[in-house]
């Protein structure tokens, strides 16, 4: 589970660099463990039916952004 979740937070900043406008993929900083705990939570509540695969999870998390915590929000918004 951990191992998906650093796929996710991951997954999340590379699929924020692409909505760029110039399309030009930028990759950040890994993720911080804070971050991580913030959208943990938020996942096995929203997405437990895709926990197994981070690409579905990055997804979901996202369709439930303004359903998610305060915290996870603040990760999807500044990946």
């Amino acid at each position: 589970m951990t191992r998906s979740f650093f796929l996710l937070i991951a997954m999340l900043a590379v699929s924020s660099s692409f909505a760029r406008a110039d399309n030009v993929p930028q990759f950040g900083p890994a993720h911080t463990t804070a971050e991580e705990r913030a959208c943990k939570g938020d996942a096995h509540r929203f997405c437990k039916e895709v926990l197994s695969d981070e690409f579905q999870v990055a997804s979901c998390l996202q369709e439930h952004r303004d359903k998610v915590s305060h915290a996870c929000r603040a990760v999807l918004e500044g990946r």
